[in-house]
């Protein structure tokens, strides 16, 4: 059934980021035969291309990653505040989402968790990262390498220090199946999964030219990010707003190296 539910999951993310460039290119023939209904926006338009139209892709770069990094943002702040805060409506939601998971556990499901778990783990992430690099060396793709070492990197950095600030406890160790040690709060696997599959996300949308298989690379690194998150969860080690803590603040994280980086490369 999980099986099941993950593969569902890869082909609505398959079928939504397939579906995106034709969308962004519909609107923005849709836009541009608006404007050129209107001769003087259509002038001033044309004269502005022609000035700034090497700088209008940075533009829209830094308003869309702008956007997603406030959103992304708002979502950890919010979850920080409650959880400094001791918020009961937050508590008793971990609480709850914890008890059910221990409750439906099954040992395929247990299987699989761990599995994604250990994928998605610090060793796991590091060897695929380490995989990677590799092959980014041997093919002399420097830039992309550094900017992979640098995300990944900064986001390890970054995690401990919010670990440390915030110093939440785990869930109680008897409803644990793996045993894990340090502070909860936000759920390092799903940082990490969060901040080095969205760097490759983006790697492969600069490397595979082919629309359809880019879509299928990006929409199964993000179907392992939801699954390395909810394995914390189902194992006992995260309570549930600490898996989403991790994905946020790991959004914002590899948004601001990746908006960053692209600024950089077509500046240059």
């Amino acid at each position: 059934m999980l099986f099941l539910a993950f593969t569902l999951t890869f082909l609505i993310l398959w079928a939504l980021v397939y579906a995106t460039l034709p969308a962004v290119r519909h609107l923005g023939q849709l836009l541009s035969r608006l404007i050129a209904r209107s001769g003087r926006a259509n002038h001033f338009v044309s004269t502005t291309r022609e000035r700034y139209k090497k700088y209008l892709p940075v533009l829209a770069i830094l308003i869309a990653g702008g956007l997603l990094t406030a959103w992304a943002g708002d979502g950890f702040i919010d979850l920080a505040e409650r959880v400094h805060a001791k918020n009961g409506a937050l508590e008793q939601t971990d609480a709850r989402i914890h008890d059910w998971a221990v409750g439906e556990r099954t040992a395929g499901a247990t299987l699989l968790f761990t599995a994604m778990t250990y994928i998605g783990g610090p060793l796991g992430v590091g060897i695929e990262m380490t995989i990677v690099g590799i092959i980014l060396a041997f093919r002399h793709r420097w830039r992309w390498l550094i900017y992979l070492a640098v995300t990944y990197g900064g986001g390890w950095l970054i995690e401990f220090e919010l670990k440390r600030y915030f110093a939440r406890a785990r869930p109680a160790v008897a409803e644990m199946l793996l045993r894990a040690n340090g502070y909860s709060f936000p759920s390092g696997h799903a940082m990490g999964s969060a901040v080095a599959y969205g760097a490759l996300a983006y790697l492969a949308f600069r490397a595979v030219r082919n629309w359809p298989a880019r879509a299928a690379a990006i929409a199964l690194l993000y179907t392992l990010v939801a699954a390395v998150a909810l394995s914390r969860v189902y194992l006992g080690v995260h309570w549930v707003s600490d898996v989403l803590a991790g994905v946020t603040a790991g959004t914002v994280w590899v948004t601001t190296t990746t908006v960053a980086y692209e600024t950089m490369r077509r500046l240059r």
